[in-house]
């Protein structure tokens, strides 16, 4: 899924490919899809730098579409 991030101190979005987003702490934690080897990197932002976050929602395990 694509998701956008507005920092505090940016007015333009940085645009990330992502598998999943959670919080973790203080932490917005973006995982992204992984490489060609099979590596995740897991990008890792402190909450109180983000502004904004926008996302598709995709479905999961706790979605009705499931069923």
């Amino acid at each position: 899924m694509k998701a956008e991030i507005i920092f505090i101190s940016s007015s333009t979005p940085k645009t990330v490919d992502a598998a999943t987003i959670y919080t973790k702490g203080g932490l917005l934690c973006i995982e992204l899809v992984p490489d060609r080897d099979g590596q995740t990197l897991i990008l890792k932002y402190p909450l109180c730098n983000i502004f904004h976050i926008a996302h598709y929602h995709g479905e999961h395990l706790g979605t009705c579409k499931h069923t």
